[in-house]
């Protein structure tokens, strides 16, 4: 149903956005235009669809590009309602066409400057004191890189370069290292070779729309330790990987892409109570169940904090905990927003984060 509803939005912006333009004395005619944006959208959504970016160079390309068309279009069609709702205060201090000007300004603008935001991360350091803790760990946590059509090894480059300088203890890849199978080369993998500290890969949803045996192959093949619900022990600590899951049975999950769950996977993991433990998990869900088995830090990431209006604002309707650190008993959540971005290439008001974590006991 709401998948319906958003298609009936985006065509009738296709149909509104050029003749709202027409009217305020940009354009002389809409309804060629009104054809030819109706074509982009619909284009977007087939090489969505069709997860042409998965196999297809070209077809990232087209479906980046259409991304972030998708994106101004929709900036341009709320700003023109806002305008048209206010037109007759606007219209004393504002003429019409410079109305119809800086509708179309402001969402180019924004796209420019959310594109050039996409391009680089921030690294961001955490302190978390934990129990039981003999020697300080610090942990490089690094998910939702999306390795593919919007980014390769000159990317991949650049965090591995971050990695060295902050010489962390442990790195954890926690799910969506890649979004396409364009990415899953020897040449790019390669590239983990450089790391010293210990390396250890999660699943997240991602990895199961792409070739999933590949990647899994070619991360244990380059020196990643791959952790599917287990755990190990390493610098004083207990660190369980889980792959991609549900919180519980009742949790509903658009991304669903097994039939585990981690309120019956965590309590089969055997672990030493008087020994700290991490948790690594792709998404933020099931905190409840992480506090009852007593696990001291939960890292995730998955959410991207909504990477760019609106998602910013549905994300915290769909995950309660979408950004930053939560405390719930003894267990800290650290919900990342992710090494990289999907879908339209942008950034706004969030960034691509890698997280330095400092365990101290």
């Amino acid at each position: 149903m709401m998948t319906l509803i958003l298609m009936a939005i985006l065509v009738f912006s296709a149909f509104y956005t050029p003749w709202r333009l027409k009217r305020l004395g940009i354009l002389k005619t809409s309804l060629k235009l009104s054809f030819i944006i109706l074509i982009l959208l619909v284009g977007f959504t087939a090489s969505l669809l069709s997860r042409l970016y998965i196999t297809s160079f070209i077809g990232g390309i087209i479906y980046d590009v259409l991304g972030l068309f998708l994106i101004f279009q929709g900036y341009l069609f709320i700003l023109l309602l806002v305008f048209h709702l206010f037109h007759r205060p606007l219209s004393r201090a504002i003429k019409a066409k410079t109305l119809g000007l800086l509708a179309i300004v402001i969402p180019a603008a924004l796209v420019i400057w959310g594109f050039i935001n996409a391009q680089s991360f921030v690294v961001t350091e955490q302190e978390i004191e934990v129990k039981g803790l003999k020697s300080p760990v610090t942990i490089m946590h690094i998910p939702d890189m999306h390795l593919g059509a919007q980014r390769s090894s000159g990317y991949l480059n650049k965090v591995l370069s971050a990695v060295e300088s902050a010489s962390p203890d442990i790195v954890i890849y926690n799910g969506d290292l890649a979004d396409s199978n364009i990415a899953l080369t020897d040449e790019v993998f390669s590239l983990f070779e450089k790391i010293k500290a210990e390396q250890y890969y999660t699943t997240g949803n991602h990895e199961y729309y792409i070739d999933t045996d590949r990647i899994l192959d070619l991360a244990k093949k380059h020196g990643l330790k791959l952790l599917r619900s287990e755990m190990v022990l390493t610098h004083g600590l207990q660190l369980i990987g889980l792959e991609y899951m549900n919180a519980d049975r009742e949790s509903s999950d658009a991304h669903r892409v097994n039939d585990l769950y981690m309120n019956e996977i965590l309590p089969k993991i055997l672990r030493d109570p008087s020994i700290p433990t991490i948790l690594a998990h792709h998404s933020p869900v099931g905190l409840k169940y992480v506090t009852r088995e007593k696990i001291e830090v939960m890292l995730t990431g998955h959410t991207h904090a909504g990477q760019l209006f609106p998602g910013t604002f549905m994300i915290r309707l769909l995950f309660p905990y979408y950004k930053g650190r939560y405390q719930l008993d003894d267990t800290t959540l650290l919900v990342s927003q992710g090494a990289g971005t999907f879908g339209p290439w942008m950034r706004l008001n969030t960034f691509n984060e890698v997280q330095l974590i400092k365990l101290k006991g």
